[in-house]
């Protein structure tokens, strides 16, 4: 029997903590910018980089991650589950604590920590989970995260590139180089998310249970498809602006702004579609061990092509209100995904 999760958080609860978010992360964005367009002005300060350039690069790392704590716990608070929710218990202080050596480490390793701060901050989050007063504990090491990003993406860029720019030094096979960058994104996307799920609950594990080539091939054909129709649509849809311009009917300041629309537009015009397909996919792979001969399996059933107009809307609407509506697209967004997202305990009989 299928049991259907819930998702109960209103735009209106975070509104506040979004809009605090928004303001404080703009102003030091807009200083930053500045301080920025400066530093690679013609002529350049002798000094290097102002201390305010660092103040405000901090400020926005602070505002970011404070930002990220306070919806986290309003998000897994929200989570519902046979009528009982989840309950989190964060401590601010340790989370500041993993945030600050986490950044610091990273620095001073020039990258190589990155993987243990994720780490550590997956592990925060999902260890001060419980449902049912029991916890959730994530099983996910650095080591393995940092092979992964090694493998993926610094190895093959760092040896490819050096191949192609230096020993065949030829503008013709540049194309290799693009097709590594989508090839380390599609291995990566599917490393990383494997990586993340890897949660006990009492005695079940959780864990994907697709193989690297299947699933690579499913995030492979999505970005694809992506690519190949946000080109069409945009390659159309700019042809028809061009005859309109070159009839006196659209002056050039309309041009650009159509433009711009159009690159936010485009941009992401089969995302959301891609998104409700590989959630579907990892969703239906996502599967517990087998304990006292039952398994905890998880899927979607909701409508592709239904979703994906409904987040589309969601979306402009956003972009609309300059991003004032968010809060109310990204509750919507999930508890429409989460309701149609289920569990449901099977039977595995020994023989199997």
């Amino acid at each position: 029997m299928k049991s259907y999760l819930n998702f109960t958080l209103k735009g209106g609860q975070l509104f506040p903590v979004w809009i605090a978010s928004f303001i404080f992360f703009l102003i030091p964005f807009y200083l930053l910018v500045k301080e920025f367009f400066e530093l690679t002005a013609t002529e350049v300060p002798a000094g290097g980089p102002s201390l305010r350039f660092f103040l405000y690069f901090v400020i926005l790392l602070a505002v970011s991650f404070t930002f990220i704590y306070y919806r986290a716990r309003l998000v897994i608070k929200s989570l519902e589950f046979n009528g009982s929710k989840v309950e989190c218990q964060f401590h601010s202080g340790k989370y500041i604590g993993i945030i600050v050596s986490g950044l610091v480490l990273s620095i001073v390793t020039l990258g190589i920590y990155i993987p243990w701060f994720t780490q550590n901050l997956q592990r925060f989050f999902i260890h001060g989970a419980t449902y049912n007063s029991h916890k959730f504990a994530f099983r996910g090491k650095g080591g393995r995260l940092f092979v992964i990003m090694t493998l993926a993406i610094f190895i093959p860029f760092i040896v490819v590139g050096f191949i192609v720019f230096t020993v065949l030094n030829s503008n013709i096979e540049i194309w290799i180089y693009k097709v590594l960058v989508i090839a380390s994104l599609v291995s990566m996307i599917y490393l990383t998310f494997k990586w993340m799920v890897d949660i006990r609950y009492k005695n079940y594990l959780i864990r994907l249970d697709t193989g690297f080539f299947r699933a690579m091939g499913k995030i492979g054909t999505e970005l694809l498809l992506a690519v190949i129709l946000v080109f069409i649509f945009q390659r159309l849809t700019l042809f028809s602006i061009e005859i309109w311009r070159n009839s006196g009917m659209l002056p050039t300041t309309g041009k650009i702004i159509i433009e711009l629309v159009l690159a936010i537009i485009t941009a992401g015009f089969y995302f959301p579609m891609a998104f409700i397909r590989l959630y579907r996919y990892f969703a239906e792979h996502t599967k517990s061990n087998i304990v006292d001969g039952k398994q905890i399996t998880m899927g979607y059933d909701g409508d592709q092509v239904t979703d994906f107009l409904y987040i589309w809307k969601q979306i402009l609407l956003t972009v609309i209100t300059l991003g004032i509506y968010y809060p109310w697209a990204f509750c919507r967004i999930v508890t429409r995904v989460l309701n149609q997202t289920f569990l449901k305990t099977d039977l595995i009989s020994s023989k199997a």
